[in-house]
């Protein structure tokens, strides 16, 4: 018996083979021999110094006989990975029609993944609690999960989402409030691969693993809590493995022959577009009258356009830059002002000052829209630090 994993063409794993471990429980004799089988698995995780697998192909000794239980998880003895026996047995749901698409664990949980399916099982104490199932919220592939220092991270066709050893949280919402549009997220994904990004605590949905996406992502920051979608091919219009990370922290996948890693380098692009929510400055129900926009700058910024829409319409409508720059010069007040117009790049913090082309008045709210004004690429050095609105608000007399 060889001390190498060994992967058959069905791609079920035989296991590892490991040197005799320091033996804390082992099974008499004549039970091992009795119940003791032999285990070609699709998905794995190790818990609790116990290797737990699901998806399995069973060949039984005693009777010489192979069968495949796609719903099924088996738990290995203790600190001997390559030892399980027919009464170490886990079923969350029995003949549900779904086969486990994928295991991972946090927190003394195990999150078995289905088609459609989560079971949350925790395996903290001697025997194994189904603690709640969750429909919808499962993977088509192990592809499409990930371990984040935060929890457990996957996306499916409804969402992304996250477990935090307590509760799992709908990445696209906050405070009641969809962050992407549902119809965006449909149309996006097909059959994603997830990873994260330690080092910038960030978390990467690709739209397809497959040959057949456009290699476009969603860039989720755990930080901000904020959601960052990019319309360029950031991997290979190929067949892609999961997302992994190496010793060193990287993310890493391998397509055709080669391995790849993420890089977070900025690059310049023409689809720039960042859009605040609807801001009502706390009071919906008081009208505003809307003076001027400060945007907080550094780099190029002489290709970035800023628009702005009102009271929940999209932001179409243009302001006026007053300033740009150190110097505080004036840019110009005509249709095609509606840019920052300052187009030296500098490591220094700038401040343009906007004014909207019409009056803002008896207003609700204020959207702001940053883009790239489509006749060049925006610099890739370009960033904004904050924005700021004056306003005041118009009580009822």
């Amino acid at each position: 018996m060889t001390d190498y994993a060994q992967i058959n063409p069905g791609k079920y794993h035989l296991g590892y083979r490991f040197p005799t471990p320091v033996i804390i429980e082992r099974l008499p004799l004549n039970a091992e021999k009795e119940h003791r089988i032999e285990l070609r698995y699709k998905h794995s995780v190790i818990v609790n110094r116990a290797l737990y697998v699901g998806n399995v192909q069973v060949f039984r000794r005693s009777d010489s006989t192979i069968k495949v239980e796609g719903d099924s998880m088996y738990k290995s003895i203790p600190n001997q990975f390559d030892v399980f026996t027919d009464y170490n047995k886990i079923e969350a749901a029995v003949a549900d029609g779904e086969s486990i698409t994928a295991l991972a664990e946090f927190a003394d949980k195990i999150l078995q993944f289905k088609q459609n399916t989560l079971y949350i099982i925790n395996v903290g104490g001697s025997v194994e609690i189904l603690e709640s199932t969750h429909r919808h919220k499962g993977v088509a592939s192990s592809a499409a999960v990930c371990k984040t220092d935060y929890g457990v991270a996957w996306a499916n066709e409804h969402g992304c989402y996250l477990y935090d050893g307590k509760s799992i949280i709908d990445l696209l919402e906050k405070k009641g409030l969809q962050k992407i549009k549902e119809s965006d997220w449909e149309s996006f994904i097909d059959s994603p691969m997830v990873g994260y990004f330690p080092r910038k605590r960030q978390i990467i949905v690709v739209d397809d693993i497959k040959d057949d996406g456009d290699g476009a992502i969603y860039l989720y920051d755990m930080v901000t809590t904020s959601w960052t979608k990019s319309s360029d091919a950031k991997f290979a219009d190929a067949v892609k493995s999961n997302l992994i990370n190496d010793w060193n922290g990287d993310l890493v996948h391998a397509t055709g022959n080669y391995i790849k890693k993420w890089s977070d380098a900025s690059v310049s692009s023409t689809h720039l577009e960042f859009s605040t929510k609807d801001i009502d400055f706390g009071q919906p129900a008081v009208r505003k009258k809307i003076y001027k926009v400060y945007l907080t700058f550094k780099g190029n910024g002489a290709h970035v356009q800023v628009n702005y829409g009102v009271d929940g319409l999209r932001p179409t409508l243009n302001f006026f830059p007053i300033t740009s720059g150190t110097d505080g010069s004036t840019t110009g007040t005509g249709a095609a002002a509606k840019c920052i117009a300052y187009d030296a790049g500098t490591t220094d913090w700038l401040k343009a000052e906007l004014k909207p082309a019409a009056s803002i008045n008896n207003v609700s709210s204020i959207r702001i829209r940053i883009s790239g004004d489509e006749s060049a690429a925006v610099a890739a050095d370009f960033e904004i630090n904050d924005i700021s609105i004056v306003y005041r608000m118009k009580y009822v007399k």
